[in-house]
C-alpha cells in the first residue's frame, strides 16, 4: 500500500497508533517519525536524540510517544506538536525498552543494568527504582490493570513488582538460561516467560 521513505539509516521499529491512523518509526538516523497510515506522508519528525533511536511506542490514548536511544536517554514527545516534553536519563549504558502504563500516567524503562525504573510522565521524575536482579533486565511491562510490573533478566529470573510501593512481590525462578521477555495474560492472573533455555 505504502513505502514509508524518509529515514536515512536502518529502521529499528515500527508500530501503529492505538487508533490505527498513524505509524511510528524509530531509526538509527537518531530520529523517530510519525506517518499518516492512509497517505504514507510524514506528519512529524521527532529530533533530539544524539544517537540511534532503538525503540518508539505510543501512549494508550495515542497523544504521546516515548523513544529510547543509544544516547542513554528516553524521551517523551507530544504527537500533535512534535515537542519533547521530558528527557529520562539511564543509570547504565542505555535503555533497552520503554512503555507506558495502561492509564498513560507512568512510564517504565528497562536498561542494560539490573535496574528498572518507573517514571511520572507529567514531571519526568523517577517514582521507583526496582532493584533485585543480578544482571541486565531485557524487558519490563505493566500488568493490564497497571498495578504490577514484570521484568525479565539475564540472571535467569523474572520478578513481579508492586507499582505502588516498588517492592518485589514474587521472584519467578526455574529457567536454565537468560530470560528475554515476560508478559501478563489479558486478565493479569498468569505470566509467560521466554528464555535462552529453549522454553
Amino acid at each position: 500500500l505504502h513505502t514509508l521513505q524518509g529515514h536515512s539509516m536502518v529502521v529499528n521499529s515500527a508500530v501503529f497508533s492505538p487508533d490505527g491512523a498513524t505509524v511510528l518509526t524509530a531509526s538509527a538516523d537518531n530520529m523517530a517519525k510519525i506517518w499518516c497510515a492512509q497517505s504514507g506522508e510524514c506528519m512529524q519528525t521527532l529530533k533530539g536524540h544524539r544517537y540511534d533511536v532503538v525503540s518508539a511506542v505510543y501512549s494508550p490514548d495515542g497523544t504521546l510517544v516515548i523513544t529510547t536511544s543509544e544516547d542513554r536517554t528516553a524521551k517523551i514527545w507530544c504527537v500533535e506538536s512534535g515537542e519533547c516534553l521530558q528527557t529520562l536519563r539511564a543509570q547504565g549504558p542505555r535503555f533497552m525498552s520503554a512503555v507506558f502504563s495502561p492509564d498513560g500516567r507512568l512510564a517504565l524503562t528497562a536498561s542494560f543494568t539490573p535496574v528498572t525504573q518507573i517514571w511520572h510522565v507529567d514531571s519526568g521524575k523517577c517514582l521507583h527504582t526496582l532493584r533485585g536482579h543480578q544482571n541486565s533486565v531485557h524487558s519490563a511491562v505493566f500488568s493490564p490493570d497497571g498495578q504490577r510490573v514484570i521484568t525479565a533478566s539475564q540472571d535467569k529470573n523474572a520478578r513481579v513488582w508492586s507499582v505502588e510501593t516498588g517492592d518485589c512481590i514474587h521472584t519467578l525462578s526455574g529457567h536454565a538460561g537468560a530470560l528475554h521477555s515476560a508478559a501478563f495474560s489479558p486478565e493479569g492472573k498468569l505470566v509467560i516467560t521466554a528464555s535462552d533455555d529453549h522454553t
